[in-house]
């Protein structure tokens, strides 16, 4: 069933993607009340007037987020988020949005 709902989504998600105009790739670091890292990969498309949030992945960060650790979580997310990357996002403008890095 997991599988089943996973493929629908790819699906939609494929067709949204694949009538845009341009992309934006937002990235998002979020800390739990319990301390814990967590970095959120998504799109943000336009249709229609209206923009669509598409959540690509939610990773637990067990290493810092540096700059060659987000690279690598990046490059590997949308690697895997069903072919996205290859086939339809990389024929299109592209913007990448992240706020600001933490230092501790």
């Amino acid at each position: 069933m997991v599988e089943f709902m996973h493929q629908e989504v790819m699906k939609a998600t494929k067709a949204i993607v694949g009538v845009v105009q341009y992309v934006v790739l937002n990235c998002d670091e979020v800390f739990t009340i319990d301390n814990q890292s967590w970095l959120f990969i998504y799109y943000d498309v336009v249709q229609n007037w209206v923009k669509i949030p598409i959540l690509i992945s939610s990773d637990k960060m067990l290493e810092g987020l540096d700059s060659d650790n987000l690279t690598k979580v990046i490059m590997e997310v949308l690697t895997i988020s069903g072919g996205l990357l290859r086939y339809q996002i990389a024929q299109k403008p592209i913007c990448f949005g992240a706020d600001g890095v933490n230092f501790f």
